[in-house]
């Protein structure tokens, strides 16, 4: 220390030497470790203790409570924060406030020596942190993360923010001096100067890593100006993160308040500590009375301290006087701070966090969270027992839905034949010959190929008739039946038996393949026609010479003689059958004989009458109505054999869908029944689960009853002892 300082440093410093003894501070200082030690313990077994109790809250998928593992968290973050000032080896003072309010002449004046940079206007560009170097290291400033140690005098340039070579914000500066040179050096003190919190609003990050392990925050205001927003929500913040920090305010730069107004002063004064008392009590809650508010609050001038302190100021006014004694109050009160009250300002604190948080723990947490599950337990057992009781009324519906289903499986089926048979006879004798008749299109006789394309054209309309003629009366109302039957079953129809129906395709070209019309020119009156006619009337026998034996082995009798000898009719039937006209002369040689020539001529008249008014009318359209007479009547022959083959065909395609729906029905009831059992298997494996849990819990909450009588004891041991 310079030989130049006044009289006033020399009693302050005798004044702080003779207040903090090195015996007492020794033993105080012996048992603070002890303390810190037990402490630090508890804290690493609390933060452990909130960690497990976070784990069995995620782990646990009826706890997920969010708001409750966020409330935790920050308890463990509390506990962090705590935690990480514990565990250093020294004590950190972290000086805060605007710009060019003076925190580095306060730093200065505790110093005794101009060691930062100080000025007008917004001088530390960076974090700065004056701290004791080793007995063997030479003073020196060095920049984080960097190994290179430059000399003390490198401070004003890269700690100044008028330098050109200044550090940036985010910087952090280590100013190592010797213990010797300040007694809060010697006591392993820390001084962090900041930028100012107009300007590390913005480095949050730094913040934390730099200053929220501090011990003690010291906020130097401007006793030209009031507290501002930010240094109020600065504070706010570092109250959240720490368990009511140890808070100094210093009003700097009174003697230029006091010097510009001194009329106005003492109102000046009450107004600041009006506000500096409502942001330590109301705003921070760092202190709960008006009295011990105001014994961290002082109106100093650091620039005048300094002054006094380095010898450039021999003839100070009564008011600096009285600004230095403020100031030196300040500085005992803040050593008591940092030597006496270690065990209660900054352990009791901490302590009082522990306890409260497992208090609330207990009270908030624990037990409600022990009630909680147990009423979890006993509502998934009821659970289970409903769902069993409901899987037994399901059992028995699936029973009824088994036997409904192949009643209605036996109805359809029954409708499928029946219904089925009735319509293709209807189709056979009734539609086909007014379908044929209805069918239109050119008809060319005198064209073979022409009669091939008719058939077949008029073949495809009756098939597109006989279809849509099975789709609306067979096929839809099956479709019907079988989409109730499945909504009865699976709620709804499935997309399949919406677009279900029956597939029949008659094919009548093909069934028509051996078709051969016969549209020639007959007349009626003819010797064929009549002959067809009589043939009709006069079957001719077949065998009628062999002897036929019944079944029970007698002859069959002979029959009575027939009008016409049989010799006879065989005769005419074969003139008439010949194709020459050799048979037609000798019919009429016989009918002269018998009849005579005028009859014969009349006859001949009348029946060439007939002939040549037949032939006029054998047009396209007789041949094509005898066309079709012919072709409908073939065609019902056909169909007629495959009336009980067509009909088994629509009964197995429905027994088909009815096969798909009871698959389906059946997979349903299968997955039922699994989910059934998957859901009591759940609620069994729950319930067993949340008994553990419940037992967890129990044993959680007794080691919170024995963390509690631990930090008792700790507070008996070290607290009754310094009260």
């Amino acid at each position: 220390m310079s030989e130049s300082d006044s009289g006033e440093s020399t009693s302050s410093q005798s004044s702080l030497s003779s207040f903090v003894s090195r015996s007492s501070s020794s033993s105080r200082l012996s048992e603070f470790v002890d303390a810190k030690t037990e402490l630090q313990e508890i804290y690493q077994d609390m933060k452990h203790f909130l960690s497990t109790f976070v784990t069995i809250l995620e782990e646990s998928i009826f706890l997920d409570d969010l708001q409750m593992i966020d409330k935790l968290c920050r308890f463990s973050s509390k506990m962090d924060a705590i935690q990480m000032v514990l565990s250093r080896n020294r004590m950190k003072v972290a000086f805060f406030g605007r710009t060019s309010n003076g925190k580095s002449a306060v730093i200065n004046a505790l110093l005794h020596e101009k060691i930062m940079p100080s000025a007008m206007g917004h001088t530390t560009s960076c974090f700065c942190q004056v701290q004791a170097n080793s007995a063997d290291e030479p003073e020196h400033v060095k920049i984080e993360q960097e190994e290179e140690h430059l000399e003390l005098s490198a401070l004003n340039e890269l700690a100044s923010a008028h330098s050109p070579r200044a550090l940036k914000p985010r910087t952090l500066l280590h100013v190592n001096m010797p213990k010797n040179r300040c007694s809060l050096l010697d006591y392993d003190v820390v001084l962090m100067d900041t930028p100012g919190v107009d300007v590390t609003a913005q480095l949050d990050d730094c913040l934390d890593s730099y200053c929220m392990d501090a011990d003690v925050f010291i906020l130097v205001l401007n006793a030209e100006s009031t507290i501002s927003g930010v240094e109020r929500q600065f504070f706010k913040e570092v109250a959240s993160k720490l368990s009511r920090p140890n808070l100094f305010i210093l009003n700097n730069r009174w003697d230029v308040a006091s010097s510009q107004e001194p009329d106005m002063e003492q109102q000046v004064r009450d107004q600041h500590m009006e506000r500096c008392i409502k942001l330590l009590i109301d705003d921070l809650g760092v202190y709960s009375d008006e009295e011990q508010a105001r014994k961290r609050i002082y109106h100093v001038s650091a620039l005048e301290a300094l002054q006094l302190r380095n010898g450039s100021n021999t003839n100070p006014t009564s008011q600096t006087q009285e600004r230095y004694l403020e100031f030196q109050r300040f500085e005992n009160d803040f050593s008591t701070c940092l030597a006496q009250s270690a065990l209660q300002t900054k352990f009791g604190h901490h302590l009082l966090s522990v306890k409260e948080v497992l208090t609330e723990l207990q009270v908030d947490l624990i037990s409600p969270l022990i009630a909680k599950v147990n009423r979890l337990i006993k509502e998934n057992v009821e659970r289970r027992k409903d769902l069993n009781v409901e899987k037994e009324d399901r059992l028995s519906e699936n029973i009824r839905e088994h036997q409904e289903f192949e009643i209605v499986a036996e109805e359809l089926n029954e409708l499928a034949l029946n219904v089925g048979q009735r319509i293709l006879r209807e189709q056979i004798t009734r539609i086909i010959p007014s379908a044929v008749q209805s069918f239109s299109q050119p008809f060319y006789p005198q064209f073979p190929r022409q009669i091939g394309h008719y058939q077949r054209s008029l073949s495809a309309h009756l098939d597109v008739l006989f279809a849509d003629q099975v789709l609306g009366r067979l096929s839809i109302p099956i479709q019907e039946k079988l989409c109730q039957l499945e909504a009865d079953l699976l709620g709804e129809p499935t997309e399949e038996t919406l677009n279900w129906q029956l597939i029949y395709h008659m094919n009548c070209q093909s069934l028509m393949g051996d078709f051969q019309p016969d549209i020639r020119f007959r007349f009626s009156w003819g010797i064929a026609s009549l002959w067809h006619s009589l043939r009709k009337k006069l079957p001719l026998p077949i065998n009628s010479l062999q002897d036929r034996k019944l079944l029970n082995g007698h002859k069959e009798t002979p029959p009575a003689a027939p009008l016409m000898h049989q010799s006879t009719l065989q005769m005419i039937a074969s003139l008439v059958k010949s194709d020459g006209c050799l048979g037609t002369l000798l019919l009429g040689g016989m009918a002269v004989r018998s009849v005579g020539w005028l009859t014969i001529l009349i006859l001949g008249s009348i029946v060439g009458s007939v002939y040549t008014y037949e032939l006029l009318s054998w047009t396209p359209a007789a041949q094509e109505r005898s066309f079709k007479s012919q072709y409908s009547k073939h065609l019902q022959e056909k169909l007629r054999g495959t009336v009980q083959q067509t009909a088994s065909g629509f009964s197995l395609q429905m027994q088909h869908q009815l096969r798909n729906i009871k698959h389906l029905w059946l997979t349903e009831v299968v997955e039922s029944k699994n989910d059934f059992d998957s859901r009591t298997s759940e609620l069994t494996e729950q319930i067993q689960s949340m008994e553990e849990l419940q037992l967890k819990l129990k044993k959680f909450r007794d080691k919170g009853n024995l963390m509690a009588i631990r930090v008792g004891e700790f507070q008996e041991r070290y607290f009754s002892i310094n009260s």
